[in-house]
């Protein structure tokens, strides 16, 4: 059960990086298109999206940190990337309509 949860994990974190590239390059070419400050909030913010969703994932704590996550919260973190992936699909349909 724990190499399921930490694979959906994987398979999560993986769509959420790629939605949070699409989008910080979105927002980098719009940006100095329009060099508004809001255009750069929404840009800062993907970028800290990216970075906490990069660090948090279990690979990355796995194979850079050698830190092993608690089979306790793996279930409760899927979760958290789960609803994470469907606010990011949001995000971006509302970003490029």
């Amino acid at each position: 059960m724990e190499n399921i949860i930490l694979t959906a994990r994987f398979i999560f974190g993986v769509i959420n990086l790629t939605i949070l590239t699409v989008l910080v390059y979105f927002f980098f070419k719009r940006y100095r298109e329009v060099k508004s400050t809001f255009t750069l909030g929404f840009l800062l913010f993907a970028l800290a999206l990216f970075f906490k969703t990069f660090f948090s994932a279990p690979i990355i704590k796995v194979f850079i940190f050698g830190v092993k996550t608690s089979n306790v919260v793996g279930p409760y973190m899927l979760i958290a990337d789960i609803f994470e992936t469907i606010s990011l699909l949001i995000f971006i349909y509302i970003t490029t309509r």
